[in-house]
């Protein structure tokens, strides 16, 4: 996981926080923050997602400055997953327009209309088309050949 329950416990959310709400389950907040993840990597195609989030087995090699950015947006919505199940002392309000910012920046990523120093996936020549999308894109109609 890119985001711990624990750095989740020391920047977003109190500890206790997310002790009452997951009845003091690391499991359940664990889950939340893997489907956290989950949704912002699905904005993230274009990107080297093993070098920025791991995997199983491997940690993640990216460590540039802008992946405390990732992680922050990581950490914004698992907060917003947390809270939407109770609602102990928290303005769920504030959460939720986090959530709401988090989900246009994200959107912005995914079109091109901010761009990080975040590795772009590498490419493959073996693969017929392009992977993980493309900032460019071109199409065209056949050519016609007119006689008069």
């Amino acid at each position: 996981m890119l985001v711990t329950v624990q750095e989740l416990g020391q920047t977003s959310l109190y500890p206790e926080i997310i002790n009452k709400i997951t009845r003091n389950n690391q499991e359940s907040a664990e889950m939340q923050i893997l489907a956290a993840e989950s949704y912002v990597r699905s904005y993230m195609s274009k990107y080297d997602l093993k070098a920025i989030f791991g995997t199983a087995d491997t940690e993640p090699t990216f460590t540039g400055a802008d992946v405390n950015l990732i992680k922050k947006m990581v950490k914004i919505i698992a907060s917003y997953y947390l809270v939407r199940l109770a609602n102990p002392n928290v303005n769920i309000e504030l959460y939720r327009a986090d959530y709401e910012d988090a989900l246009l920046w994200l959107k912005d990523l995914q079109s091109g209309a901010v761009n990080p120093t975040l590795p772009y996936m590498e490419d493959d020549p073996n693969t017929p088309e392009i992977e993980g999308g493309s900032d460019v894109a071109w199409n065209s109609n056949p050519q016609r050949k007119n006689f008069f």
